[in-house]
């Protein structure tokens, strides 16, 4: 019997994650291009006497549809689901010099119905479907469906647990006479980064925001040159003037008697904001250090970001560049539980992209976008880990990341998680080759053109073409099938063929309906033409498409 050689080269990339800066409105800042801004008013300060009171809310109900979710079989043909979520936010301060914030998510991805087995978890509330009174809190998600927990083809969507109340966010902000201290969890970036989003209101263009990026952090942000001007000319807003912020943040604590295992990590963040600046409005510009390390696993990482935006006449431009650079020998040290190979310092490279031209008037819009994210084709733990993966509520489509790449990435890191598992080894680097959704190791050109016929309505059309920065390979499986020294002639990819080079084409569709700026009807649509990089050894790779329909309260 074969012994099986080193596993995944593959690392969770989300490691540089920019500063939240304003303390207020989480939209007050300048919107990407590539995101739909929310009414205003979100999130509104109401005084009474010294002190003052924000809140939201938000539900939503999503109705989903794929078929086929699994390209290549006849079993997971289809998939249909209807969750929902209820968002409440809430904020108090005296004087809005001491706040204190708080955001909680209720039966975040619950389906609707009274869900699951009774001889296993999760279970329904009833024995009998028929006689059915109230449902119970299930969400689906990818899990073992056949005997083999360690084969990928074995699982499938099925039912999970879910918390019925998930705080997202609790934390303090003071404004001191030199600036603002915010120390709690709250969101890792303000907006839409590529590495980091923080999921909040309703700005994808396609699809929806989840849960966002969050942190434990401790943050000061001050405006540095403030302090040299006379008293009567500083300016203190938030959003005009170079803003510098610099954050801890506690990654992980497993053991509250050791400091070595501890993952922290330090954030330098600069940015400028103005209003006007020549004949260029709303401009934007920030750049951020971050430094994460983990003694007990020879970690030290550190990324750097870019990222600028503004409107020129009816131009709205954003760019932003990111990159990880650093080693670790945690993928390593997992991989020696199975194989012969040494534990050694893996190398990190990393680098993503994201950039946006959009031309807006009243009646239309035209838009442009340019996506990037590095790969890795080699799993061998001898080569460096250089595959980058956008934020996940990034959203880049509807249905290829979003829902194919994502289930066939979750079928593999099941059963690599199950083998590490039962080895015993010490983390499950594993798990990181599920993209839960997110744009990885591509590069993508996305057109897009949306119509406003009347108040409310936008009609918009996209048409999707992806490619593999580096050929699509399934490292679980291409090093269990490894032979020899080389693994070129056994690479797969995560449908078992031949690893390829372009994902396909996908056409995009939404109709949005905005009524009274608190409610908002949704139905999107997708085709997804796959192309090689989804193939499976016989070259086949079914046509996929996606329905959706959602419904948003919100205030």
């Amino acid at each position: 019997m074969r012994k099986p050689a080193a596993l995944f080269a593959s690392l969770p990339s989300a490691l540089a994650l920019s500063l939240a800066l304003c303390s207020g409105d989480a939209h007050a800042q300048t919107t990407e291009a590539w995101t739909d801004p929310d009414p205003k008013g979100q999130g509104t300060r109401y005084a009474l006497d010294k002190f003052g009171f924000r809140a939201g809310a938000e539900y939503r109900a999503n109705l989903l549809y794929v078929n086929p979710i699994a390209l290549n079989s006849e079993s997971n043909r289809r998939v249909s689901w209807i969750e929902h979520r209820l968002r409440l936010d809430v904020g108090v301060d005296y004087l809005d010099k001491v706040r204190l914030y708080a955001s909680a998510d209720m039966l975040d991805g619950v389906l609707w119905g009274d869900n699951g087995t009774l001889a296993s978890g999760p279970k329904p509330n009833f024995g009998t479907n028929i006689n059915t009174r109230s449902p119970n809190i299930t969400t689906p998600c990818v899990g073992l469906r056949g005997t083999d927990p360690l084969n990928a083809d074995d699982y499938g969507y099925t039912l999970c647990s879910q918390e019925q109340i998930r705080f997202r966010k609790a934390y303090g902000d003071v404004v001191l006479p030199i600036g603002l201290l915010r120390v709690g969890r709250q969101s890792a970036n303000n907006g839409m980064g590529i590495q980091a989003a923080d999921g909040d209101g309703r700005t994808n263009r396609f699809g929806f925001s989840r849960q966002g990026n969050l942190v434990d952090r401790v943050l000061f942000a001050t405006k540095p040159l403030e302090a040299f001007k006379p008293k009567e000319e500083r300016d203190t807003s938030e959003n005009r003037g170079v803003i510098l912020a610099l954050a801890y943040d506690r990654w992980v604590t497993d053991s509250v008697q050791l400091f070595a295992d501890d993952v922290q990590q330090v954030d330098v963040a600069v940015r400028y904001l103005a209003p006007h600046l020549g004949f260029a409005r709303d401009v934007f510009a920030g750049a951020y250090y971050v430094h994460r390390w983990d003694d007990a696993n020879s970690s030290s990482i550190n990324s750097f970001g870019l990222k600028a935006m503004g409107r020129i006449g009816d131009f709205h431009l954003t760019a932003e560049g990111a990159m990880n650079v650093g080693s670790t020998r945690e993928i390593a040290l997992a991989n020696s539980y199975i194989s012969n190979d040494p534990v050694v310092d893996q190398r990190i490279l990393q680098g993503g992209a994201r950039a946006v031209v959009r031309y807006d008037k009243p009646l239309y819009t035209a838009y442009l976008e340019f996506d990037y994210a590095s790969g890795d084709a080699d799993p061998n733990n001898r080569t460096p880990l250089t595959q980058f993966v956008f934020a996940e509520d990034a959203n880049v489509g509807l249905l290829l990341f979003e829902h194919v790449l994502a289930f066939q990435t979750a079928r593999v890191a099941a059963a690599g998680t199950e083998l590490l598992n039962r080895l015993g080894a010490p983390s499950f680097p594993s798990d990181s080759v599920y993209n839960r959704g997110a744009f990885t190791n591509a590069i993508a050109i996305f057109p897009q053109f949306d119509i406003r016929p009347i108040r409310g309505l936008t009609l918009r059309g996209g048409a999707l073409f992806a490619f593999a920065a580096t050929p699509v390979v399934d490292p679980v499986n291409s090093l269990l099938a490894r032979d020899g020294l080389t693994i070129e002639d056994d690479l797969v990819n995560f449908a078992g063929g031949k690893p390829g080079r372009y994902y396909g084409t996908e056409l995009d569709g939404r109709i949005s309906y905005r009524y009274l700026d608190h409610f908002l009807f949704d139905f999107e649509a997708a085709v997804l033409f796959p192309g090689d990089a989804l193939r499976n050894e016989d070259g086949y790779a079914a046509r996929s498409v996606l329905l959706q329909g959602r419904t948003t309260f919100f205030f």
